[in-house]
């Protein structure tokens, strides 16, 4: 049985899978709602929907920041530490990536915790879902805010086509499908990790040595330092 590592913590695993589905149902009843707008007719369904919308919104924006402030503070700065970095490697692997998919042996700088890929997703998630959050209020504030319906359309519409890209690398493509089991149960294999996401594993294992370092020393095993099997 292949040797299996934390990649995604309980708060991290309910933060984006909260996020995904009420996006998802945000932007389902939100076509349908457009959709009954243009074509007129069946009020209570487009009622209907626009409660659905309504609940889904409040929990798109309160069930991400509950656990925001709730989470251990560490795994946000981990995280945020890889995300804020985009430097030349960063464009290097963007413009490398596609090619690689049809020609073989394409070098592609190493992948810390998330790839390029994954931080231009999350720009656009973070970014487009302040828009849709902010935008949204007003408008179930002030039902005729033509303005920022127009940007609140708009902007869902500019996050999709990114939506679509970030769920065909996470379910379809062979070579990172295998990563979806992060964000249901936390786990990946590691040897898929080690391939995909070194400088990530590389940083963990570094931590791991230093951490069993100290609890020897705290122990009063200076002589006994942590061996590869301790890792």
């Amino acid at each position: 049985m292949s040797r299996t590592v934390i990649r995604f913590t309980p708060s991290e695993r309910w933060f984006h899978n909260s996020v995904m589905f009420t996006f998802v149902l945000l932007l389902v009843t939100g076509l349908a709602m457009a959709y009954f707008n243009l074509k007129g007719g069946d009020r209570e369904a487009h009622n209907f929907l626009t409660d659905i919308h309504e609940i889904a919104g409040v929990l798109f924006i309160a069930v991400p920041l509950i656990l925001f402030l709730t989470a251990r503070k560490g795994v946000w700065g981990e995280n945020w530490s890889v995300i804020r970095h985009f430097n030349r490697t960063d464009i290097k692997w963007l413009v490398k990536k596609p090619i690689s998919s049809f020609k073989r042996g394409i070098d592609l700088p190493e992948e810390d915790k998330f790839n390029p890929g994954q931080k231009v997703w999350i720009y656009v998630a973070l970014g487009g879902s302040f828009v849709l959050a902010s935008t949204g209020v007003y408008i179930w504030i002030n039902h005729s805010a033509i303005l920022a319906l127009f940007m609140h359309t708009a902007t869902a519409l500019f996050m999709t086509p990114a939506l679509l890209g970030h769920m065909f690398m996470a379910l379809v493509n062979p070579e990172t499908r295998a990563g979806v089991t992060a964000i249901i149960d936390g786990e990946v294999d590691a040897e898929w990790a080690m391939e995909h996401h070194p400088l990530w594993m590389e940083r963990h294992a570094r931590e791991r040595v230093a951490t069993l370092a100290r609890q020897n020393r705290a122990l009063g095993d200076e002589d006994d330092p942590p061996t590869q099997r301790d890792l």
